[in-house]
């Protein structure tokens, strides 16, 4: 890891309790084709006393679940941040059917371009998410796939 790319996680680490607390379930770095990928994922009413998340992205799933916000941060290689992409992703849950991939829309923290959506759950965990990211100017997508576990699960 470069010192730009320890910048960089460490500004990450410090970014997510931001929108979210320490209950944040999960949060790592990925890597692939020259895209770096953060992402962190929290319960929804955790970052809904901080900020509106209808606003953000529209509805708020209400379906019984669990909701979870995931927020992702992308960068090139070189550390700059990456604030025009196209970024999809698919929750699955094993013994679940897969529902629908969604965008995760473009938004802001603490001036910086992220982007986020809101998943509904039905189990504590594991939950895999399936990341697209289309970059202007690249043909295909960039595909990352993380696993991240419930804040709520049992530690029998």
């Amino acid at each position: 890891m470069t010192f730009s790319h320890a910048r960089i996680a460490s500004l990450f680490t410090a970014m997510l309790p931001a929108i979210a607390s320490p209950l944040a379930s999960a949060q790592a770095r990925l890597e692939r084709d020259g895209v770096v990928l953060y992402w962190g994922l929290v319960p929804a009413a955790v970052v809904s006393g901080k900020h509106a998340l209808e606003e953000m992205h529209g509805v708020v799933p209400r379906d019984g679940g669990q909701n979870q916000h995931l927020v992702v941060a992308l960068f090139k290689a070189d550390g700059q941040r990456i604030g025009d992409a196209v970024v999809q992703a698919r929750l699955h849950e094993v013994g679940i059917v897969d529902a629908a991939p969604k965008y995760l829309t473009p938004m802001t923290i603490d001036g910086q371009a992220s982007y986020g959506q809101l998943f509904s759950t039905a189990k504590g965990g594991p939950r895999q998410f399936r990341i697209l990211v289309k970059l202007p100017g690249r043909s295909g997508a960039i595909e990352f796939t993380l696993s991240a576990w419930s804040p709520q699960r049992e530690t029998r």
